[in-house]
């Protein structure tokens, strides 16, 4: 059966990652940048995991606590280098209701992490569905060269301006109008080019100067 994609807001939430080699490491990073609090239970710890618990980033916890910290945590991965262990572990926070990842083993799982195209605001998740970490990371590695850096300004851009469309109470059926203008406009070729001049004079014309364009796009390219 294939798994159902979806994007969580793991942002204040309590993350358990059991396990401190590599692989946890790795775990442990991506989820850091998403604003979750992570408590970590393994014997031994890389010396980058080190360091995230000397500075309190992360809480180390002893391994007879995993129980009853998976009992209030939202979400579980275990990430050992014990398949069986990492079994045992996706039983209990299965049991518990939770959100688990075993790594390298999607029998065990309620939910696989995939492969993910970063640009600003946009993400593109690849998945195999857990037959083929590999071929994700090589379509992975395909398309971070088609979606460079303008693809995060023109999503700034648009939801700025998506923002000020809903604030002004049309009908949903005039903003998505104005939304597939802005979409399939030349603005995204102008940021890339760095051609700030050319996206101002670009939405003075599909908003017909209804809009505060200057502040926008002062708000968005301020950096350039």
């Amino acid at each position: 059966m294939p798994y159902y994609p979806i994007f969580v807001d793991l942002r204040d939430q309590d993350v358990l990652v059991v396990g401190g080699g590599e692989v946890a490491e790795r775990k442990i990073k991506n989820l850091l940048t998403h604003g979750c609090r992570i408590f970590i239970a393994s014997p031994q710890l890389t010396s980058y995991l080190k360091e995230l618990v000397e500075r309190g980033d992360i809480l180390l916890i002893d391994s007879d606590q995993v129980d009853d910290v998976v009992d209030t945590v939202f979400m579980v991965v275990a990430a050992t280098d014990d398949p069986a262990l990492n079994s045992r572990i996706a039983s209990k926070a299965k049991a518990r209701r939770k959100l688990v990842n075993s790594v390298d083993q999607p029998g065990d799982c309620t939910f696989i992490m995939p492969s993910i195209v970063r640009s600003g605001g946009l993400q593109i998740a690849i998945s195999t569905g857990g037959k083929s970490p590999a071929l994700a990371k090589k379509i992975r590695g395909d398309l971070e060269g088609m979606f460079g850096p303008e693809y995060g300004s023109f999503i700034e851009l648009l939801g700025l301006l998506r923002r000020e469309l809903i604030s002004r109470g049309r009908p949903s059926s005039e903003n998505k109008i104005i939304f597939q203008r802005l979409v399939n406009s030349p603005l995204l070729e102008l940021i890339k080019e760095g051609n700030i001049e050319g996206v101002r004079q670009t939405l003075s014309s599909l908003l017909a100067g209804e809009f505060p364009v200057e502040a926008i796009v002062n708000r968005v390219f301020s950096g350039i």
